[in-house]
């Protein structure tokens, strides 16, 4: 009985945005009238509508509506009872672990990521091993990383540090590779040269996995910078990752169903992972979703971790971005249209998943993009024009208001803190980054139909 009654309440759960969503559909435009009436003073005249521009109007009104409070709604009560799902438990055993950190042109920063896993390594119960591997890199990355390797051995001795070199660029996948045929650990840490774990995420990440029976886990990015300069970009990029991190990737971790463990921050059952990266040709340029899809169709589960987080370097001019965007976008349609279609013919979360995945994140950008180009029609051909901007207007607030407050649950999810070192005051100024990905995903889909896998950018490292 109790079970049953514990499966009403998160039925109920669920039901509640989708509810608040209707009501809000189905009253909100006479609450939106009786604004215009009553603070602009403007009275509507009747007016008969095109059908055409009345169904087309219905159309975005009913879709924004039910994207913005059903279904983010719906994201934000499956993270929530991801977390509260979680088991705790006491080990008397920690495997031993060893981070993998494949680097390309990376001089200025690996230092600062090898400190990072030597703290981490400390603070964590079971022995340690980090492998550093040069992918050929063309500056002092193969220096440095050997005189830091070599400087926190001394003062870390218990944690060995071993550094690689490949002659040549081989790419991202024959770096791990090398790097995880060295590995001694029952675990395997995939650290990206750019990132820094904070000292106890090792520690968090290896007690969730042991607890919750997990075959991989990640955790939180957190996108920085150091330079004042750069904070415009990068904020709206720590908005960005609160809501597709805190919120939709601890959603998906309520079905084990992560969909992809990125390479800033993961770790890895050692012996799944070997299997995978001797038995698979991973030739995406995603090639951390690849193999995450690869662990799903081995029937593994895949969880995330709040608590554990990685301060990743985020690009920091729009070139970059465009050229990161561009690559994650071509390398999963790569991934999910071609190397694993297959998972959308299973009856599984993960297929649910990858249909909401194409339905809202790339079928969503071209309803965008459709907004983009059909309002200034919209606007020409209104019965009543100046009524139908009052509108706008209206909704438009309506709709920072409601962006405002899913921001202010991924920020609280993400830091504890409903507007983390003030972010929330960016939130006017996302649509910039959201522009960039309607686009990037429009680029992306047309490349790909016309024969591009994608690539990594020749100056972009890890």
């Amino acid at each position: 009985m109790k079970s049953l009654n514990r499966f009403r309440v998160i039925y109920l759960a669920f039901a509640v945005p989708l509810i608040l969503a209707f009501i809000s559909w189905l009253y909100f435009p006479a609450i939106a009238q009786g604004i215009i009436s009553n603070v602009f003073g403007y009275n509507l005249v009747e007016q008969v509508a095109n059908p055409v521009w009345y169904w087309i109007i219905r159309f975005f009104y009913s879709w924004y509506t039910f994207a913005g409070i059903g279904v983010a709604g719906v994201w934000i009560v499956a993270a929530v009872l991801a977390r509260m799902q979680r088991v705790k438990t006491k080990h008397e055993f920690y495997p031993m672990v060893s981070f993998v950190v494949p680097a390309y042109n990376e001089e200025e920063n690996i230092v600062r990521c090898v400190t990072s896993l030597f703290q981490c390594a400390e603070n964590y119960q079971g022995n340690c091993e980090i492998i550093l591997v040069d992918d050929g890199s063309t500056d002092y990355t193969y220096e440095v990383a050997f005189s830091a390797a070599k400087t926190l051995h001394m003062q870390h001795p218990r944690v060995p540090c071993k550094v690689s070199r490949l002659m040549m660029n081989l790419g991202k996948t024959e770096a791990l590779k090398t790097g995880i045929n060295k590995a001694l650990g029952q675990v395997i840490a995939i650290v990206d040269s750019d990132s820094e774990w904070t000292p106890f995420t090792l520690k968090r990440l290896v007690d969730y996995m042991l607890s919750n029976g997990k075959k991989a886990v990640t955790g939180y990015i957190h996108p920085k910078t150091e330079e004042a300069k750069d904070k415009f970009i990068v904020a709206l990029q720590q908005l960005e990752y609160s809501q597709g991190l805190a919120i939709d990737r601890c959603a998906q971790s309520l079905g084990n169903c992560v969909l992809v463990v990125p390479g800033a921050i993961g770790i890895y059952d050692a012996d799944l992972l070997r299997e995978i990266l001797i038995e698979v040709n991973i030739r995406s340029v995603t090639e951390d979703s690849e193999i995450t899809l690869e662990m799903h169709k081995r029937g593994a589960k895949v969880g995330y971790l709040n608590t554990a987080r990685s301060d990743t370097h985020a690009p920091k001019v729009l070139r970059s971005l465009w050229h990161q965007r561009l690559r994650w976008i071509t390398g999963w349609l790569h991934n999910t249209l071609e190397i694993h279609v297959d998972l959308f013919r299973k009856r599984t979360w993960l297929s649910a998943l990858l249909w909401y995945s194409f339905l809202f994140e790339y079928a969503g950008a071209f309803v965008d993009l459709a907004a983009i180009v059909a309002f200034p029609l919209l606007f020409w051909f209104a019965p009543d024009s100046l009524h139908f901007a009052y509108n706008l207007l209206v909704f438009a607030a309506y709709g920072l208001l409601i962006s405002f407050v899913n921001q202010a649950v991924a920020l609280k999810c993400a830091y504890n803190k409903f507007s983390h070192n003030g972010l929330l005051i960016y939130m006017p100024f996302f649509p910039f980054l959201w522009l960039i990905n309607v686009f990037a995903r429009l680029r992306g889909v047309i490349g790909y139909l016309f024969g591009s896998r994608g690539t990594w950018h020749p100056t972009e490292p890890f």
